[in-house]
Order: C-alpha cells, then structure tokens, then sequence
C-alpha cells in the first residue's frame, strides 16, 4: 500500500516537473531568434517624399526630377533591403540569383538648369555624405593634377572619415563633356584629361576598391591606407554639351519619318539651349549622339539614366528669386536684416532681373551677378553709415 503511494506521488511530481518546464521550453526558441534577429533597415523615403522636397529648392524641371526620384529610390532600395532580403525565409532561390546592378545618372542641360543643385539637394534628402568633383581637374594617374582617387578620398573626408557611410555616398562629377574628344581633332589630343580620364573613370562606376589615406593626426601625419569599395555609391554626371543639339537635329534630318519627330523647320543649327530646350530634342537624344560627341561607349554604358534638363523660362526665374527656401532674393533680404534694414523688392524688379538673365543665357546661375551689381552699392552705404554710427556713439562715451 505504501509502495503504490509513493509510485503515485513520485508520477505526480513528474508531471508537474514538466507542465513547469514546457513554458520555459516553448519560450527558449523565441527568446533565441529574437537576440539573433538583426534591426530591421532603415526607411528610405518614397519618390513622392524626395520629390517634395526637391521642389522646396529646385524651380521646374518636373520630368527630370520625376526621374531623378526614381532612380534615387531604387538604388538605395537596392543597398538597404539586401542584407534583409538575403535573411528572409519567404525569398525564392530565383530571387537569390537575381543580382540587381547600380544605375550611375547622366545630367545634361544647358548652364544655370539646376544639375549641381539637384544632385546636392537628393544627397540632403538621402542623407548621404555628398562631393563635387570638376572633370577638367581630373588627369590620368602619373600626371600633375586630381586622379579619380582623389575624389574617392574627398567622399571619405564628407563622411568624416567613417567608411561605411563612404560607401553609400554620391559623387557628382561636373562639366564631363569637357572629356569628350571632338572629331577631327585626334591629331591634338589631350589624353590627360580626355578618353584617358573616361577609361580611369569606368572602374570606380561600376566598382572597385580603392586605398585611400586614413584621417591625419595633429601632427598632419597620415598613418596607413584604408580601403573603401564604390561599388555602391552613386555617380551622377552634368554637362551643358553645348553643341549636342546640332549632332540629333542632322541625325533626324537624315531620319525624318516616324511619329513624334520634330518638324524639319524647328531643327536649325542651334546649341543645346535653344534646340533641346524649345524645340523638344531633349527626348530625341540617343547613345549614339552622346558617342558621335566625343563620349566613349563604355562611358556611356555605365551611365544608363540619361536626364535631360531643360532653359529656365522667364518664369521660372522669377519663381528661382522669390519662392525657393533659398530663394535669391530672401537671401538678400536676410543679409539687409542682419543690418536692420529692410529690403523690398518689387514685382517690377524681379520681372526685369530674370529678363535680363534670360536674355545673358546663363539661367539661375546668373541670377545671382546680376543681383550683386544691383545691390552692391546699397550694401556699402548701409554698411558704412552704421559703422559710422557706431564708431560716433563709441568716440562720444569716451
């Protein structure tokens, strides 16, 4: 009898051993994934997002910056939903295999358009380390000037040195059309700075890894290389190509049939300003006219977004010194503030200022001179009489 109490007290206990125990047992695996599990990577705004904000800071230019929004957003899609894509159960082996590449941008409009600004504005809403690098400073290694391993150094120092952050920057390299080598002009060839920089530029587009000089101590020593990869940073090109128009409007010459074709008479012998800007070229515009310009066809292979910009209309550049937040004008009117005096300009003066910048040619960009040489001397008076003003106040205390 006592046997068979104990058997059953011994049962009882076993089984209440393990009612407490499967709790701890169900909760172990959850407990496990969650430390393993990584954070999830961070939001990157939507095309409609960026778009906002381009416009709170670039005048016109709707196609282009519907574009830019686009191609903005998928490449950083790109990089930030890899690692959580390669770690989710749910993706297929044909998706694993799917290797999605880097979509480098070309810009090309006429001086004053908005190309350095829009790719400076996209960095600040990215939230990336940002640099411009000028095409003409740049030389093939081995010659006295900026090789492209400088740029990639200039990026490392806008991240502050932390090469990650490096590695998911933009570059945005200006006035590339300066390395075109005009036809008929092989006899002189400068291939310092011309076909020679487009090959040197073609293995940072599509991604290497480059040794760069660490941060410099106090002393101003460097000590040691560290190795930054570009096969995940964004490269967008500018460039007026001033003489682009005329190579596709003779193209379209030759081939006038087909629907959407610019009438013949529209197609005159102009730069890019007029006949990409009014005439509709900017959507005529083919690999082979940016070859028969002088560009490379692995350089125009690695930039497979071509942005078209287009002149700044009257406008426009009324729009350019009043609405921006960094309107021209509000700029002036802050700098007058700082020395309590209120500029005021009227409907009259903007309307004239942006007339004559359309007339110069030289867009948003000339805006600015035109401002100076109106301004300047109103500056100096107001600046001086308070000086003056102070300096009595001063002389009388004492």
């Amino acid at each position: 009898m006592y046997a068979a109490a104990r058997r059953l007290l011994s049962t009882r206990a076993c089984a209440a051993a393990a009612a407490r125990a499967s709790p701890v047992a169900s909760r172990a695996p959850s407990c496990y994934s969650a430390a393993q599990s990584k954070p999830p990577p961070p939001r990157f705004p939507t095309p409609k997002e960026i778009r906002r904000g381009l416009d709170q800071y670039v005048v016109g230019q709707d196609k282009a910056k519907k574009v830019l929004c686009v191609a903005v957003h998928n490449h950083y899609k790109r990089i930030y939903s890899e690692p959580s894509t390669k770690s989710s159960s749910q993706t297929s082996a044909a998706d694993d295999d799917t290797e999605l590449e880097k979509s480098n941008i070309l810009l090309l409009g006429p001086t004053g358009s908005g190309k350095t600004l829009l790719a400076k504005t996209l960095a600040r809403f990215a939230n990336v380390p940002f640099v411009i690098a000028d095409a003409t400073a740049i030389t093939q290694a081995g010659y006295s000037g900026e090789d492209v391993e400088s740029i990639v150094y200039k990026l490392l120092v806008a991240a502050d040195f932390d090469v990650e952050a490096a590695e998911r920057g933009i570059i945005y390299i200006d006035e590339v059309d300066k390395l075109a080598q005009k036809l008929g002009c092989q006899e002189d060839r400068r291939d310092v700075s011309g076909e020679g920089v487009q090959q040197a530029l073609l293995k940072m587009f599509e991604g290497t890894v480059f040794s760069v000089p660490r941060k410099r101590s106090q002393n101003g020593m460097s000590h040691g290389c560290v190795e930054v990869d570009t096969t995940n940073i964004l490269f967008i090109c500018g460039g007026a190509f001033s003489d682009l128009g005329k190579i596709v409007s003779e193209r379209l010459h030759r081939c006038p049939f087909g629907f959407g074709t610019p009438i013949r008479h529209e197609l005159g012998d102009y730069a890019l300003t007029n006949a990409l800007g009014q005439s509709g070229l900017l959507e005529e515009i083919e690999n082979d006219d940016l070859i028969a310009y002088g560009l490379t066809p692995e350089f125009i292979g690695r930039l497979p977004i071509i942005v078209g910009l287009t002149h700044l209309t009257e406008d426009q550049l009324v729009q350019v010194l009043r609405e921006p937040k960094n309107a021209i004008g509000k700029q002036y009117k802050k700098l007058f503030k700082m020395n309590d005096v209120k500029l005021h300009i009227t409907e009259n003066a903007l309307r004239l200022i942006a007339k004559k910048a359309a007339v110069r040619e030289t867009g948003a960009r000339g805006l600015r001179s035109i401002m100076e040489g109106i301004l300047t001397e109103a500056m100096f008076e107001v600046v001086c009489t308070l000086f003056s003003a102070c300096h009595g106040t001063v002389g009388n205390q004492d």
